[in-house]
C-alpha cells in the first residue's frame, strides 16, 4: 500500500483551465449521448404509428447507429491527433442538432434512418466519445481516472427516458425532438467553441502547432513521469506520463500491439452487454410483464446508477490500473447478467440493473486509462478511436442477437446468457494486459 501511495502522489499538477476543459467534455458527451440513448426505446412506439414501420424496422436503426460510430471513430482517432480537436468536436454538436431538426419534421423512414446512420452515428463517435475523453486524456496527468469518471456522469441520459415519455404523451414527437435540438444548440455548440486543444506549454501542441499562438512555447521534457495506471508496478518500468513524441504510436503498431487486443476485446464484452439492455430496455422489460412506465423507469435506474459507476470506477482505475479494473467490471457484469436470468420481483430486478448501469459507465475511465498505460498517451486518441470501432461487430451482433433470440423463443435469455460467458471467457485477457505497459524504447 506504501508503493501504491507513493506513485499515486508522483505526476505534474493539472493546468488551472484543466476544470473547464472538463467541464465542456462532460457537457459534449451528456447532451449527445444521453440525448440519443436516453430518448430511443420510449420513442420507437411513436416512430412505428407516424412512419408506418414494423418494430424491427424501428429497432433496427439502433445497430445502424453503433455501425456510424464505429465506421467514423476508426478516423476521429488519428484526426483529433493531427487536427482541431475544438473544430472536430463543433462539428459533432453540429451534426446532433441537424439530426434532431430532421426527425422533428419528417414522416420518411429513409430519411429516419439516413439520420441515425450518417448525423447520430458521426456524432456520437466525435463529441459523444473519443472526443471528451481525448479532451480529458490531454489536460489531466494526476487523477486522470476519476476526471474521466467525472466526465462520463450519465447527468441527461437518466433523466431523458422520464422526460421524453411524458412530453411524447403531452405534447408529440416533434416537441421531443425539438427539445433535445434545443440543448444541443443552445448549450453544447457555444460551449465546443470554447476548447483548448492541449494545456498551455503542452510539448504535444507546441510540436504540432495546434496551441494558439499566444500560449507559451513548451519547455523541454526531460524526466519521464510514471504513470499510475499500474500501482503495483515498478516506477522505472512505467510509460512517461506528458504526451509526447516520444509515447506516439501509428495505427498499424497499436494493432501490432498483444495488449491492445486484449483490452478491446474484453471491453467490447462490456460494451455489447450494456448497449443490449440500453437499446432494449422497454421491449426486454414487457417481455417480463411489467408495463412501459416501469420499463422506463428501469433505463432511469441504470442511467442514474451509471452516474456512481463513473465516479466510483474512476476511482478503481486510479487505484488499481485501467486493465484491472476491466477484468473486474467484465467478471462482476457477468455476475449479473446470471441474476437476470431469475424471476426476479420488480425491486430486485431493478436493483440488479442498477448495479449493471453502475458498471457499464465504468468502462470509458478505466479503458481510457489501459489505453494510455499499455499503448503510450500519445497514441491515446488513435488507440481509443480503434477500440471504438472494433467493439461495434460485437455490439452489432448482441443487438441482432436480441431480436432473434426473441423471436425463435419468446425469450432474451439466450442472447444474455452468450454474452455473459464471453465476459467470463475474456476476463484473463484483461489481467494479461494488466502486466504489458508501454515502452517507449
Amino acid at each position: 500500500m506504501a508503493q501504491v501511495a507513493a506513485l499515486e502522489t508522483t505526476g505534474t499538477e493539472n493546468h488551472p483551465l484543466a476544470i473547464r476543459m472538463a467541464v465542456i467534455a462532460g457537457l459534449s458527451h451528456n447532451m449527445i449521448i444521453g440525448c440519443l440513448m436516453g430518448s430511443f426505446s420510449v420513442m420507437l412506439v411513436s416512430v412505428e404509428e407516424r412512419m408506418g414501420v414494423t418494430r424491427e424496422m424501428s429497432s433496427g436503426v439502433g445497430a445502424l447507429v453503433i455501425f456510424g460510430s464505429a465506421l467514423m471513430s476508426s478516423f476521429v482517432g488519428p484526426l483529433m491527433a493531427k487536427h482541431s480537436l475544438r473544430l472536430l468536436m463543433s462539428l459533432g454538436a453540429f451534426l446532433s442538432l441537424a439530426g434532431y431538426l430532421l426527425l422533428a419534421f419528417t414522416n420518411s423512414y429513409s430519411l429516419y434512418v439516413g439520420s441515425y446512420l450518417m448525423l447520430f452515428g458521426p456524432s456520437m463517435a466525435i463529441a459523444g466519445a473519443v472526443g471528451p475523453a481525448t479532451l480529458v486524456t490531454r489536460w489531466f496527468d494526476r487523477n486522470r481516472g476519476l476526471a474521466l469518471g467525472l466526465v462520463h456522469l450519465s447527468l441527461v441520459v437518466a433523466v431523458m427516458p422520464l422526460l421524453c415519455n411524458w412530453m411524447l404523451e403531452e405534447h408529440g414527437a416533434r416537441a421531443v425532438y425539438l427539445l433535445m435540438a434545443g440543448l444541443v444548440g443552445v448549450i453544447l455548440l457555444p460551449a465546443t467553441l470554447a476548447i483548448r486543444d492541449y494545456p498551455p506549454g503542452s510539448a504535444s501542441g507546441a510540436n504540432a502547432g495546434q496551441t494558439e499562438s499566444s500560449l507559451p512555447v513548451a519547455e523541454a521534457v526531460d524526466d519521464f513521469v510514471p504513470s499510475t495506471d499500474d500501482p503495483l508496478a515498478e516506477a522505472g518500468k512505467l510509460a512517461p506520463g506528458p504526451e509526447s513524441q516520444a509515447d506516439s504510436m501509428t495505427v498499424g503498431q497499436i494493432l501490432a500491439t498483444p495488449a491492445f487486443w486484449a483490452l478491446t476485446i474484453t471491453a467490447a464484452m462490456v460494451i455489447t452487454g450494456i448497449m443490449v439492455l440500453t437499446f432494449n430496455m422497454i421491449p426486454l422489460a414487457e417481455s417480463l410483464g411489467i408495463d412501459r412506465d416501469r420499463g422506463a423507469l428501469l433505463q432511469s435506474i441504470m442511467a442514474f446508477s451509471g452516474m456512481a459507476g463513473s465516479i466510483i470506477f474512476g476511482w478503481v482505475a486510479d487505484r488499481l490500473g485501467g486493465a484491472r479494473g476491466i477484468a473486474l467490471l467484465a467478471f462482476n457484469s457477468a455476475v449479473l447478467l446470471i441474476l437476470l436470468q431469475l424471476d426476479l420481483p420488480f425491486a430486485a430486478l431493478a436493483v440488479v440493473i442498477g448495479l449493471l448501469g453502475l458498471h457499464g459507465a465504468g468502462m470509458i475511465p478505466n479503458i481510457s486509462r489501459a489505453l494510455a498505460f499499455s499503448l503510450g498517451q500519445g497514441s491515446f486518441s488513435r488507440a481509443f478511436g480503434l477500440q471504438s470501432a472494433l467493439s461495434v461487430p460485437f455490439t452489432a451482433v448482441g443487438i441482432w442477437a436480441m431480436g432473434a433470440a426473441f423471436t425463435r423463443t419468446g425469450s432474451y435469455s439466450v442472447a444474455l446468457i452468450g454474452v455473459l460467458v464471453a465476459m467470463f471467457v475474456t476476463v484473463p485477457f484483461a489481467l494479461w494486459a494488466a502486466k504489458r505497459p508501454f515502452n517507449p524504447a
